[in-house]
C-alpha cells in the first residue's frame, strides 16, 4: 500500500485535542474519552492502512462554541450521522450526497457520503448540549489510486463518485457496513482483518455499482422513446411495491436522462404526464388494497409512501372524490363491486 503525503491522523487528530480529547493505542484501535468543561463524550479509531480508517465519535459539547476543522488533502467519506453534525457540516465546506435516513439510536440518524475537498481551515459551530456523532470510513485518494494499480479499471473514477448519487443497492451496502462498524468489534480477535474486509466488500460493491451506471448511462443516449417510457413506468411500479415515493428527479436520475426528456418522452408516448401516472397508481393500488385488505388506512398510507395519513386521504380524496374510509365503505355496500375512478359515488 503506498504512502500517502498526508499523515491520515491529521483528519482526526486536531479536532479531538480542541475538546481535550487524547487518544491512547489499544492494540490497533485508539480510543478516549473526555469529561471536562468543555465537552464529554468519546471516540475510537481504527486506520486500516496510510490511506483508509474507520471511526467513532460521540461528542456533546457542555457550551457553544467554534470547531476549527482543518482538511490537508481532500478525503472521501460514508458516515451515518446525527442530525446535529449533519446540519454543521455545511459550514464545514461539506455537500452530503446520498443522504438517506436510518432508523437507530439516535433521533434524526441519516446516512450520507461525500467528498471533501476544501482544503484549508473551516470554522463549525458546535452548540451545547447537542450530541454530534459520526461513524465513518474516510478514503485518501491514495487508497483509489492502489487499486487502480492493481485493478486497471476496475475502479477508475470511483473516488469522484463519493460526491454522485448512488443507486439503492450500492446505498444499501453502505448503510450494512456503517452498521457493522463497531468499537467492541474492532477490539476482538481478528478486528483489524474483520474491519478491512467488510470495508473492501463495500468498496467492491460500491464500484460494481458505479460500473453499472456508467454503462447505463452510455446506453441510455441511444435508448428508443417507446423503451424509456416503458422503463419509467417500470421503475415506478418497483418504488411502489417498496413503498417508496419517488420524485420525477430522482426517476430521471435512475434512468440516466434529463428531467425534461424524460417528461417530453413519456407524455408523447402515453398521453399522461409523469406525475399523472404516479398519482394514478398510487390511487389504484390504494383502491385495492381499500378493498381487497382489512389494512387500516394509516397502513395503507404507509405502504404507499404517505408520510401521514391525513396526505393520502387528501391525495386520495382528490384523485377519486371520496375519503379511504368512504371508498371502502361505498365499497362493502355496493354489491357489484367496483366504483369507478373516472366517476366516483357521492355516497
Amino acid at each position: 500500500m503506498p504512502r500517502s503525503t498526508t499523515d491520515i491522523t491529521e483528519l482526526y487528530a486536531p479536532q479531538f485535542e480542541q475538546f481535550g480529547l487524547e487518544l491512547k493505542s489499544r492494540g490497533a484501535v485508539f480510543t478516549g474519552e473526555v469529561a471536562n468543561a468543555r465537552a464529554h463524550g468519546r471516540a475510537w479509531i481504527m486506520p486500516l492502512s496510510p490511506t483508509c480508517l474507520v471511526m467513532e465519535h460521540f461528542i456533546t459539547p457542555t457550551r457553544d462554541m467554534h470547531l476549527m476543522e482543518y482538511t490537508p488533502e481532500p478525503y472521501a467519506c460514508v458516515s451515518e450521522i446525527s442530525g446535529p453534525t449533519l446540519a454543521c457540516m455545511p459550514d464545514a465546506g461539506i455537500t452530503p450526497a446520498n443522504l438517506k435516513p436510518m432508523h437507530g439510536p439516535w433521533p434524526n440518524s441519516a446516512m450520507c457520503s461525500f467528498i471533501q475537498d476544501n482544503c484549508g481551515e473551516e470554522l463549525s459551530p458546535l452548540f451545547a448540549g447537542q450530541l454530534y456523532h459520526s461513524r465513518s470510513v474516510l478514503f485518501l485518494p491514495g487508497f483509489f489510486k492502489e487499486l487502480e494499480s492493481r485493478y486497471p479499471t476496475e475502479f477508475e473514477g470511483l473516488f469522484e463518485a463519493f460526491a454522485e448519487p448512488w443507486h439503492e443497492e450500492a446505498a444499501s451496502a453502505i448503510c450494512r457496513t456503517l452498521r457493522r462498524l463497531n468499537e467492541e468489534r474492532a477490539r476482538a480477535v481478528g478486528g483489524q482483518v474483520y474491519m478491512q474486509g467488510i470495508v473492501e466488500t463495500m468498496v467492491a460493491e460500491l464500484a460494481c455499482s458505479h460500473a453499472a451506471r456508467e454503462q447505463a448511462r452510455q446506453a441510455a443516449g441511444t435508448r428508443a422513446s417507446t423503451d424509456l417510457a416503458e422503463e419509467a413506468a417500470a421503475t415506478v411500479e418497483r418504488a411502489l411495491d417498496a413503498g417508496r415515493r419517488m420524485s420525477v428527479d430522482e426517476l430521471a436520475d435512475r434512468l440516466y436522462t434529463s428531467r425534461s426528456r424524460l417528461c417530453a418522452t413519456f407524455k408523447a408516448e402515453t398521453g399522461e404526464s409523469v406525475g399523472a401516472y404516479v398519482r394514478r397508481r398510487r390511487t389504484e393500488r390504494a383502491c385495492d388494497l381499500l378493498t381487497d385488505s382489512s389494512l387500516p388506512v394509516g397502513q395503507i398510507a404507509e405502504r404507499l409512501g404517505y408520510p401521514q395519513q391525513a396526505a393520502f386521504a387528501q391525495a386520495f380524496k382528490q384523485e377519486t372524490g371520496l375519503s379511504p374510509t368512504a371508498w371502502r365503505a361505498a365499497q362493502f355496500a355496493n354489491s357489484s363491486g367496483h366504483i369507478s375512478l373516472e366517476q366516483p359515488s357521492a355516497g
